[in-house]
C-alpha cells in the first residue's frame, strides 16, 4: 500500500521562501533546488507572515509585564518555551532557558563548566567521543589537554558498542576517572544514526555522563530526554537553524542536563554546570541552587540597593540576564510546533523511504561512491565521490558542487563538513598519508618541509573531500527524482564539462573558464547597493551589462537553436557538443600549474581539465585505464560502490 503523503509536507514545500527563485549561471537561467538542509534550513512564508502580523507589532523587551507590548512578547516567548519543553519530553523538574549562542559556543561553555581548564579536574576526567563527531564536539575538549578516547565504528559504520563497554569498564573500575561521553545522534556526513537510548543506558550503568549532539538529527527524529530510567540524556544540543523555518533562531541550541542525584559529581561542579547554557537550555532544577546567576545582569534581580542585591527565585528569570534574541526564541517555538504538528514519526518514515529510494537508484555504480554503509539506519544525507574510470581519478568535489549548481540549479555542499577525522576514516586515509596531505594545506611554511628537507608548495586545492546533499522530507517526488537524475548525469557525464571549467588552486574554487570573476560576481546582491535617495529605500538591481559570457556562446556549434525546457535534456546536448569542440579550441596549458614535486604526483587524486583534453585528443581507450589500486592515493572504505 502506497503511504498517503501528509498535507503538511506540501504546505511546507509550497511556502519555502525562494522556492521559485531563478539563478543565473553560465548555461543560462536555472530554477534553484535546495538540497543543503544539513547545513542550514530555509525560511517559511507562513512563519514570517505570522511574525510580521502578530509578533513584531507587539515587540518589546521581555523584562517587564506592565505594558501591552512587553506583556504580549513575554507570552509569546513563554509559549515557545512550553512548546519546546513538551516536544523534547522535559519534565516538571526541568527548566527551559533561552540564552543565545550556537552549539560550538555551548560546548565551549560546557568545557569551562566542567573545570577542564584546571589541571586538578582535567587529571580526573576522561572524555569519550565517536568517529562521527563534528569539529565543534572535538576541538574544545581536545584543546584543554584532557585525556580523550576515540570510540571507533564497527564494520557496519556505527559506533562499536563492545569497545565502548570495554572502555567504560576500564575507566570506571580501574582509573576511577569521571567519564564524559559526547556523541552525535547522527552523522552530518553520512546520516548514519546512533542508538541514543541504548547507548545512554550503557553509559549510565558506569556512572558516566552522556551528551548528545542532535545537530543533524533533531529536524528528523523524535527527541526524548527522559526515554527511560537509565536512557535519559545528560545533555542535548540542537542546531535549530537546521530545521525548516529555522534561520534566525537563537543560538541554535537546546541543552538538557540530567544528572542522577547519586552521581559522583561534586557540589561545585553541579553549581557550575549551568555555565554551559549559552543556548536554549533544558535542565534539572536542582542544578540551579546558586543564588547568584552565572551572568548577573538586567532582568535577573528582585531589587538592588546601594549596598545589597537580591536575585529572583525563579530560575528561568534569574538565568536569562540581558536581552537575548527574543524574536529568534519565538521562531524556535514555531519550529518545534511545526515539527510536532507534522509528526516525528511521519518525518522519520519519509526519511527511511528516501534512503531506500536513493540506494535503489544507485545500488552499485562504480562511478558514484557513496560514503558509509547502506545497511544501517540513516537519515537522507548522502556524501559521495565521483570516479572517472578512464583516468582512475576522481572529479574534484568543488567542481561537482559548481556543476550541480550551474547545470541544474541544485544547491549542495562540498568539502569535509567540519568532520575531518571521520572523513579520513571514510576515505581510508591513514595518519601518515594525512600528514603528507597536510603539507600542501598548512599555512606554516616550516611544516611544508618534507622528510627529505625539500620545500612543498602550498596547494589547498589538493585537500581531499566529498560532495554532500540531502533529500528533504517535504520535497515532492518530482523534485526528488530531479535531484537523483541530475546526480546520475553528473556521475556519468560530469567529466565532460571539466573541459569548460578552470580552478583556483589557492581557494579550491572551480568556475566556468568563460565567466570572468569580476563579471560573475556582479550578479550577486550586496547591502552596499541600498540607497535612500528621495527619502526612501531603494535597491540598485541593474543587471550585468557588457559581453555575454554564457557558455552557450563559447562557440556557435555549442549553441542550441531551441534548448529544451528540461535542464537534463539540455545538459545531454551540451555534453555531446563539448567533447567535440572544446579540446580543439581551448588552450589548457594556460590553466594554473600545480607545482608539485615529482615524488608527490600520485597525490593528485582529481582529474584536471587538460587530462580530459589529452584523453579525447589521443582517443585513449578505456581498456588502457590504469589500475585504480596503483594510481589512486585513497579508496573509500565502507562506501556503497567500491571499485574492484
Amino acid at each position: 500500500m502506497i503511504p498517503v503523503r501528509p498535507k503538511l509536507f506540501d504546505y511546507i514545500d509550497e511556502n519555502i521562501i525562494g522556492k521559485d527563485l531563478v539563478i543565473r549561471g553560465p548555461w543560462g537561467p536555472r530554477k534553484m533546488i535546495y538540497a543543503d538542509y544539513t547545513a542550514s534550513g530555509r525560511c517559511l512564508r507562513f512563519f514570517e507572515k505570522y511574525m510580521i502580523e502578530h509578533v513584531m507589532p507587539f515587540y518589546g523587551n521581555t523584562h517587564s509585564e506592565n505594558s501591552a507590548c512587553s506583556l504580549q512578547t513575554t507570552k509569546f516567548r513563554e509559549s515557545a518555551r512550553a512548546i519546546i519543553k513538551k516536544s523534547v519530553n522535559a519534565k516538571d523538574d526541568d527548566v527551559v532557558i533561552f540564552t543565545g549562542s550556537g552549539s560550538t559556543g555551548a560546548i565551549i561553555k560546557l568545557v569551562g563548566s566542567l573545570h577542564l581548564n584546571q589541571e586538578e579536574s582535567r587529571a580526573k576526567t576522561v572524555v569519550f567521543f565517536t568517529a562521527f563527531e563534528h569539529h565543534s564536539n572535538i576541538l574544545p575538549w581536545k584543546e584543554t589537554g584532557v585525556e580523550m578516547v576515540r570510540i571507533p565504528t564497527n564494520t557496519q559504520s556505527v559506533l562499536d558498542r563492545s569497545i565502548l563497554k570495554d572502555k567504560l569498564e576500564y575507566y570506571h573500575n580501574k582509573t576511577k576517572k569521571r567519564i564524559i561521553c559526547t556523541f552525535s545522534a547522527a552523522s552530518n556526513v553520512t546520516g548514519i544514526r546512533t542508538e541514543v537510548d541504548a547507548i545512554s543506558s550503557l553509559v549510565h550503568i558506569y556512572k558516566g555522563l552522556v551528551f548528545w549532539d542532535y545537530a543533524s538529527a533533531a529536524p528528523y527524529l523524535k527527541i526524548d530526554m527522559n526515554a527511560s530510567i537509565n536512557g535519559y540524556k545528560d545533555a542535548i544540543f540542537i542546531s535549530t537553524h537546521k530545521f525548516i523555518g529555522g534561520p534566525d533562531t537563537p543560538g541554535n541550541e537546546i541543552l538538557a542536563i540530567f544528572i542522577d542525584q547519586q552521581n559522583f559529581l561534586d557540589e561545585e561542579l553541579l553549581l557550575r554546570m549551568k555555565r554551559f547554557f549559552k543556548s536554549i537550555l533544558v535542565a534539572k532544577k536542582f542544578l540551579f541552587d546558586n543564588r547568584v546567576p552565572d551572568v548577573p545582569s538586567g532582568g535577573t534581580v528582585n531589587f538592588v540597593t546601594r549596598e545589597s542585591v537580591e536575585y529572583v527565585d525563579d530560575i528561568e528569570t534569574r538565568e536569562e540576564g540581558g536581552t537575548p534574541n527574543i524574536l529568534g526564541s519565538i521562531r524556535a517555538g514555531l519550529v518545534f510546533h511545526l515539527k510536532d504538528s507534522v509528526g516525528a514519526d511521519k518525518i522519520e518514515a519519509r526519511e527511511n523511504e528516501l534512503v531506500k529510494r536513493f540506494f535503489k537508484r544507485f545500488p552499485k555504480n562504480e562511478k558514484l561512491m557513496v560514503l558509509g554503509s547502506s545497511k544501517v539506519d540513516r537519515l537522507a544525507i548522502f556524501s559521495f565521490l565521483i570516479y572517472v574510470p578512464n583516468l582512475s581519478k576522481y572529479l574534484h568535489h568543488n567542481f561537482i558542487c559548481s556543476l550541480l549548481n550551474d547545470l541544474f540549479g541544485i544547491q549542495v555542499r562540498s568539502g569535509c563538513a567540519c568532520a575531518g577525522p571521520y572523513v579520513l576514516d571514510l576515505l581510508n586515509i591513514d595518519d601518515e598519508k594525512a600528514r603528507q596531505y597536510t603539507m600542501f594545506i598548512t599555512d606554516d611554511a616550516y611544516d611544508r618541509i618534507d622528510a627529505d628537507d625539500e620545500k612543498v608548495d602550498k596547494i589547498p586545492l589538493i585537500k581531499p573531500g566529498f560532495t554532500r546533499l540531502n533529500l528533504p522530507y517535504f520535497a515532492s517526488d518530482k523534485e526528488i527524482e530531479y535531484i537523483l537524475d541530475a546526480l546520475e548525469f553528473v556521475a556519468n557525464d560530469g567529466w565532460k564539462f571539466l573541459l569548460m571549467y578552470t580552478y583556483d588552486q589557492m581557494t579550491g574554487v572551480w568556475h566556468p573558464r568563460q565567466v570572468y570573476s569580476s563579471d560573475h560576481s556582479q550578479q550577486y546582491q550586496s547591502l552596499t547597493n541600498i540607497t535612500y535617495e528621495n527619502g526612501q529605500m531603494h535597491e540598485n538591481d541593474e543587471q550585468i551589462s557588457g559581453n555575454d559570457h554564457s557558455m552557450n556562446n563559447f562557440h556557435s556549434s555549442m549553441t542550441m537553436a531551441s534548448p529544451p525546457k528540461d535542464p537534463l535534456s539540455e545538459a545531454r546536448s551540451i555534453a555531446a557538443n563539448i567533447i567535440t569542440y572544446a579540446p580543439r579550441f581551448i588552450d589548457y596549458n594556460k590553466d594554473p600549474e600545480l607545482h608539485i614535486l615529482e615524488k608527490y604526483k600520485d597525490f593528485i587524486w582529481f582529474v584536471l581539465p587538460k587530462d580530459i583534453a589529452i584523453m579525447i585528443l589521443t582517443k585513449k581507450p578505456e581498456s588502457e585505464a590504469p589500475d585504480i589500486h596503483h594510481v589512486l592515493p585513497f579508496i573509500p572504505r565502507h562506501s556503497v560502490s567500491i571499485v574492484s
